[in-house]
């Protein structure tokens, strides 16, 4: 029972971290839609990113794993596990974030910052990674041949959809 209190309040305290910077990611994620970079191109993306991050008063890597606009920021207890979330934010030539990376990488921010916020109360490591050139580029697959996710239990990243 108060281990289902427990996580009850952590899933209650992350929601409102969410909720609390809301605003902000919205016009993150419509700033880097509106200024579409192609892959290895997304500096403004980058940036914006990293800035934020930096604004939450973590630290952040970049360039990392040998890519200029990538970047990593990792933060939370060693031991427990960790969490590679991971943001995209290429565009495609042309038709721009069609696909939604502009999303893609504002859901992952949101998720990093507000499990961030947890402070001491975080129950394991979270690695933030922005990983460009998804679409042409193999961004990922370079990042994971410089040990991006060495150490890393599980991935995950969310994406949209119109269906």
């Amino acid at each position: 029972m108060a281990k289902d209190t427990a996580k009850t309040a952590l899933k209650r305290s992350v929601r409102a971290a969410v909720e609390s910077m809301s605003g902000e990611l919205l016009r993150i994620s419509r700033e880097i839609h509106s200024r579409p970079e192609l892959a290895f191109e997304e500096r403004h993306a980058a940036t914006l990113l990293c800035d934020a991050i930096r604004s939450e008063g973590l630290e952040v890597g970049r360039p990392a794993y040998g890519l200029e606009t990538a970047f990593e920021a990792e933060f939370g207890p060693a031991g427990a596990g960790t969490v590679a979330i991971l943001a995209e934010y290429d565009a495609l030539p042309e038709i721009g974030h069609a696909c939604g990376h502009n999303l893609i990488a504002t859901a992952a921010l949101g998720a990093g910052l507000a499990l961030a916020r947890l402070g001491p109360d975080l129950p394991g490591r979270v690695r933030l990674l922005g990983t460009p050139a998804e679409e042409r580029g193999g961004g990922k697959e370079l990042m994971a041949r410089a040990g991006a996710f060495e150490g890393v239990d599980a991935a995950m990243m969310v994406h949209p959809s119109s269906g």
